[in-house]
């Protein structure tokens, strides 16, 4: 008994899940809020209506068929009152013509009035097919419908008592095609009003949840807006709506103005870093954490006679020709530039982003700009206009990230040994070469190992102990990695 207990709730609560299911996915749908609204509305309009419809409809039924029996019973009261003295003197005749003059009335059908010992004394009109000697008897009188394909009616059947003596009982079938006309007639009438009501009721839902929402859509295109950079326009109100849209509007311009700063940040450091400035702005503090990456210097040769042959802008021009596919370079290898220092960039990786791999992405990016800067130079000369050497040092292990300078006026850089070595291994690498510490080919390499040759230890200027150095081939890597495929790539996304 307890498991057929169980079963049923079981089955109730997992129905009530599955609906609170498909609310919550039909709330969180894609949906447009004001189709939600016009179909929640709808939904409630039409289910009002249809329940109220059916109480209607079985309450106008329930009413018809009542004053129906109502009516038909007094016309057998009527009979039987009439029909007691004659049946009491068996005068057949008087009996006959009282049935006769009753059945010309087009709601009854028939009459009968039989014996007290149920004998058929007279009829008139229609019989029905049952015989009613089985509801002799009984108190006061009894109904039960009937058809025979041709009529459609309700009998009685009722004892008539003349001074306390049952004489016989009387039979009467009263037609009910005219009632079940005027029910079918209601419940069309009834039924076309609850469609028209429900329809009109729609389709007023539909305006109304349209308009009601016609704010909020206003909202979301604002906020499509902003994210396209564009500047949202909203329909001024002067209702609680209307101060919403207000206040939208003013927070739609501070986050255009952030994405504006944001954007003007994220061209003197790093994007990065500027995120992580603007996420955090009320604790930046001076200080820094120790972690682990690596660091690459490029230094352009004789960038010092360069520049005395040559106008300032000159220079300029031919440093950021450069500088732009180096910095797209070191985005594609996951590294951050630090800083333009003059002639020279430096590159991190690991910071501020952590990077377990940010030995093999810093070699990559150092083989990377010495292969671009190739190529760059092939199409200056093809230009006619002036070309560059590079030395690029690369160095790993741990340094010092974070902010340098004062409270009024601060950086976000990396210090430490590592960094110095970078420094120092770019200031001794030859015109085109990259020079890198031996440490870092423990974590990965890209191309074979047999194209970094090992120089040995060296002495660094500043350092009282030696570093093992290594140089990398760089056209030897380049072939192995197809570091073309990425350079044609860089090549076409900056236009000269």
């Amino acid at each position: 008994m307890t498991s057929m207990r169980q079963e049923p709730q079981y089955g109730v609560r997992a129905n009530r899940n599955w609906l609170r299911a498909a609310w919550r996915r039909y709330e969180n749908s894609s949906i447009p809020l004001g189709l939600k609204w016009s179909l929640n509305i709808a939904t409630l309009i039409v289910t009002t209506m249809g329940v109220l419809g059916f109480f209607l409809i079985q309450q106008q039924e329930t009413g018809y068929r009542g004053q129906a029996d109502r009516f038909s019973r007094v016309i057998v009261e009527q009979l039987v009152r009439i029909s007691g003295e004659p049946l009491m003197a068996a005068d057949t005749l008087a009996l006959q013509i009282l049935l006769q003059r009753h059945v010309q009335s087009p709601l009854i059908l028939g009459a009968a009035l039989y014996a007290a010992d149920g004998a058929l004394l007279v009829e008139a009109g229609v019989s029905p097919p049952d015989s009613p000697d089985e509801y002799f008897g009984r108190s006061p009188s009894y109904s039960w419908d009937w058809e025979n394909g041709e009529y459609r009616a309700v009998s009685y059947v009722s004892p008539v008592v003349f001074q306390d003596v049952t004489a016989g009982y009387l039979t009467v079938s009263i037609d009910r095609s005219p009632l079940e006309q005027d029910i079918r007639d209601t419940l069309r009438f009834l039924v076309v009003s609850a469609v028209l009501l429900t329809s009109l009721g729609v389709m007023l839902a539909s305006v109304l949840a349209h308009r009601l929402s016609r704010p909020i859509e206003h909202l979301a295109r604002a906020g499509e807006a902003l994210n396209a950079g564009r500047q949202p326009r909203l329909a001024g109100r002067r209702d609680e709506i209307g101060q919403v849209l207000e206040t939208f509007q003013h927070l739609a311009a501070g986050v255009q103005r952030h994405n504006q700063v944001e954007a003007a940040l994220s061209r003197y450091v790093s994007p990065q870093v500027a995120q992580q400035v603007l996420a955090d702005d009320a604790n930046i503090a001076l200080g820094g954490s120790s972690v682990v990456g690596s660091v690459l210097f490029c230094d352009i040769v004789g960038f010092t006679q360069l520049s005395e042959s040559r106008q300032p802008a000159e220079v300029v021009a031919l440093l950021n020709d450069y500088f732009g596919y180096f910095a797209l370079a070191a985005e594609s290898c996951g590294g951050t530039v630090d800083k333009f220092i003059g002639d020279c960039i430096m590159i991190v990786f690991g910071v501020p982003n952590d990077d377990p791999h940010h030995a093999l992405h810093a070699l990559t990016c150092g083989m990377l700009i010495q292969a671009l800067t190739r190529r760059i130079n092939q199409a200056r000369e093809n230009l006619n206009e002036s070309t560059v050497m590079l030395r690029v040092g690369i160095s790993c292990g741990p340094m010092l990230a974070g902010n340098l300078g004062s409270a009024e006026r601060m950086q976000y850089t990396v210090v430490g040994d590592t960094v110095n070595v970078a420094a120092r291994l770019c200031g001794m690498a030859e015109p085109g070469g990259v020079l890198l510490t031996g440490a870092m080919l423990a974590s990965g390499h890209p191309g074979s190992a047999s194209h970094y040759a090992d120089l040995g230890a060296a002495q660094l200027r500043g350092r009282t102990e030696n570093v093992e150095v290594c140089a990398m081939n760089v056209d030897a890597v380049a072939h192995d990695v197809n570091a073309d495929r990425l350079i044609d790539h860089i090549l076409s996304t900056v236009s000269r």
